[in-house]
């Protein structure tokens, strides 16, 4: 008998409302987005530019902004003078339908029924912490709405990994809790060390180490805004780090921001 639960595996959901006057922007062309995004605009516009493929997406009331898992874009939202979002962020298991090796891209979704998709976006906001019932429906909602998004959405064309890399990021970010050594990437990529670390670095324009950083911040970001409130010291552990104090200076590094800091300042 097949298995059909691999493809909605969900690990995180979160919903979130953002209101803002006149201006606002947001910068994560430094850090990849560690979870999907599914905005709706309810007041305000805003352009997106998205730091990979150097395009701009311009979005306004009644549009679907679908920013996916790995994105870097700078958004610049204008109001007269409200501006208004409602968002539904997620994470799926590697095994599911809506991963980054999809390759999807930053992009504007138009609504066809604007009042139906506010009204699931609106209950999602003001049931997602109810009873089992109300989370169910919250749920059903949300896997109704990706089967009708799904396929509307348009993928890039960015250049294939070496499956060697390939081979690589997957043992990162499947391992990505025990300690890793690049010795130990290299093995999986069956080279050199000397061979394997120029290939890893032109390919992601990251180092090894860095790339094992980057993966274990973005699950720390996860956990940080999660409806679960784990202290820092659990989510150092939880995502590998050998100290908490190192957690708290490559968190900084890569966020900018303090794990405190960033959690107080919400997610977008």
């Amino acid at each position: 008998m097949q298995d059909i639960t691999a493809a909605s595996r969900l690990l995180f959901f979160k919903t979130e409302r953002y209101r803002f006057s006149h201006t606002s922007s947001f910068d994560t062309s430094n850090l990849p987005r560690p979870q999907f995004c599914l905005g709706l605009v309810l007041a305000g516009h805003a352009v997106y530019h998205d730091c990979i493929y150097g395009c701009d997406v311009e979005v306004g009331v009644g549009d679907l902004i679908f920013v996916p898992i790995g994105a870097r874009y700078i958004s610049s939202w204008q109001g007269d003078p409200d501006i208004e979002y409602v968002s539904m962020h997620f994470v799926f298991d590697q095994s599911a339908v809506f991963t980054k090796a999809q390759g999807f891209t930053l992009q504007r979704v138009k609504v066809e029924d604007f009042a139906a998709t506010k009204a699931v976006f609106l209950h999602a906001l003001e049931n997602y912490a109810g009873n089992e019932v109300a989370r169910l429906k919250v749920l059903g909602d949300f896997y109704t709405l990706l089967c009708s998004l799904f396929p509307r959405l348009t993928r890039g064309n960015q250049a294939q990994l070496d499956a060697r890399v390939f081979r690589a990021v997957s043992y990162i970010e499947t391992h990505y809790k025990e300690e890793i050594s690049v010795e130990d990437l290299a093995k999986v990529a069956n080279m050199s060390v000397s061979r394997f670390f120029p290939l890893f670095r032109a390919s992601l324009q990251l180092s090894p180490i860095e790339y094992i950083n980057h993966y274990r911040i973005n699950r720390a970001i996860i956990l940080l805004m999660g409806s679960e409130r784990h202290s820092i010291e659990e989510i150092s552990e939880a995502t590998g780090f050998q100290s908490s104090a190192y957690f708290r200076r490559v968190f900084k590094k890569i966020t900018g921001q303090s794990p405190r800091a960033y959690r107080e300042a919400g997610i977008q």
